[in-house]
């Protein structure tokens, strides 16, 4: 299987258990809820439980206080309280209308409650009949006194049963949570590892792929070294062997024409000659120039940006800073192989008739600078073109190589008037001659 694959598919495991703790979490949470609820629920009944108590308590208080004073304010107040005990009751009522254990003691303490209730109205009422006495009194005391132990062992009775049920509740919340926590725990700590895992085979694919991008460019650059060496080979063999050769021609039709001065033919050959040779040592110059070994990287610039400017009818201004010494070969031949794909580059895509070069250096690094006042790159070729040069050609490319193997960087910049391209290499200048290169190159028919 591809480890592009597996990596996707380790991926897809970790994803899974992430979700699958989510949603544990989810339910985790949601039963915490839940158990809340309940929690405030007993709570509610208990405190229900406790109010009604209470108020049953104070309406027996104000009846016994009535029978004693006759004071008729307190039958209002009385009144009033058994209001609020009914009220209390059916609080409860609904507040256990789930349980149907919890509803039978309430029927039970709704019987006792009006028990009470009908107690106190009729020790009351024979108050007020002014027949009371003691003697009348007491059964009904007794009486009350009775329902009132009753009514309050079905409360607590309730509260017991309500305490049960949250008990119970919460085991059941308990055990369900530890089963909810041991699969958010377990999937999330698989997650982690699958992610850990995917990481690892991600990293190991850009390791490969680094490997293969640096064994890459190493062969680039190997391929550049090479093909310098083929050009200095094919310049050195076009000047030493067909130049030799064109020049002996052209000697022995030199011979001939003084045999021959007015046959128009002769002329002809020897023109042809002379064309060849020019042409011949044009082509072994810019294969691979002679000056940039001989004289260093100034004289050689110069000679090309001559050159060039004769062949392709744009006039080109170079600006060399006095004083730059020479610099170890390659950086030099890159320095020259940037200038040619930089010129070459404005005479087939700017389409201007001026361009500007300088090299300027610092010391510490070298500046080459290419710029023409052309049409401008497109932005949607200029952005692939800074990031990675997948916009560019086969020369660019090779530029981009070069610089690279050097530690040397490019930088393109382009606008409606213009383009500018920016070399930039460390440099130390060379060992063997650290000699300034101030004077202008020879002539060289280009």
């Amino acid at each position: 299987m591809p480890s592009t694959r597996k990596a996707n598919l380790v991926l897809a495991a970790a994803i899974i258990f992430l979700l699958l703790t989510t949603g544990a979490a989810y339910f985790a949470l949601a039963r915490l809820q839940t158990s809340a609820v309940w929690v405030r629920h007993t709570l509610d009944v208990q405190h229900s439980l406790d109010h009604f108590s209470t108020i049953f308590g104070k309406a027996g208080r104000l009846r016994a206080q009535y029978v004693d004073s006759g004071d008729p304010e307190l039958l209002s107040r009385q009144a009033d309280a058994v209001v609020a005990v009914r009220n209390a009751l059916r609080e409860i009522q609904q507040l256990t209308v789930d349980n149907s254990n919890q509803q039978a003691m309430w029927q039970k303490l709704a019987a006792v409650t009006d028990s009470r209730i009908v107690l106190m109205d009729q020790a009351m009422q024979l108050k007020r009949s002014g027949k009371s006495s003691l003697e009348l009194q007491a059964p009904m005391n007794r009486e009350m006194m009775a329902a009132a132990d009753d009514t309050e062992t079905l409360v607590r009775s309730m509260e017991d049963e309500e305490v049960r049920l949250l008990g119970e509740r919460q085991r059941r919340e308990r055990t369900a949570f530890s089963m909810i926590g041991g699969v958010l725990i377990t999937s999330l700590f698989l997650a982690l590892v699958f992610f850990l895992i995917h990481h690892r085979m991600i990293m190991e694919q850009v390791e490969q792929r680094t490997r293969a991008e640096n064994v890459q460019r190493s062969l680039s650059a190997r391929l550049l070294t090479l093909q310098d060496e083929e050009r200095r080979k094919f310049a050195r063999e076009l000047h030493d062997s067909v130049g030799q050769h064109l020049a002996a021609i052209k000697m022995a039709v030199s011979m001939l024409e003084r045999k021959l001065p007015e046959d128009p033919i002769v002329k002809d050959c020897l023109k042809l000659a002379d064309d060849a040779i020019t042409e011949t040592r044009t082509i072994s110059h810019l294969l691979h120039p002679p000056l940039l070994d001989e004289a260093g990287l100034n004289s050689a610039m110069r000679w090309f940006v001559d050159g060039f400017a004769s062949r392709s009818g744009i006039q080109v201004n170079i600006h060399i800073q006095d004083g730059i010494p020479r610099f170890e070969q390659t950086t030099e031949l890159a320095l020259f192989r940037a200038l040619q794909e930089g010129l070459t580059n404005v005479h087939r895509h700017s389409g201007t008739k001026h361009a500007d070069v300088s090299l300027t250096s610092s010391g510490e690094q070298v500046v080459l600078t290419v710029r023409d006042h052309g049409r401008g790159i497109p932005a949607a070729t200029l952005q692939p073109l800074r990031e990675d040069g997948t916009a560019g050609g086969v020369g660019l490319t090779g530029m981009r190589e070069r610089l690279r193997e050097i530690g040397g960087k490019l930088e393109i910049n382009s606008s409606g008037f213009g383009t500018e391209v920016i070399v930039q290499v460390p440099v130390q200048p060379a060992t063997a001659a650290a000699k300034v290169l101030s004077s202008p190159a020879p002539e060289v028919n280009g």
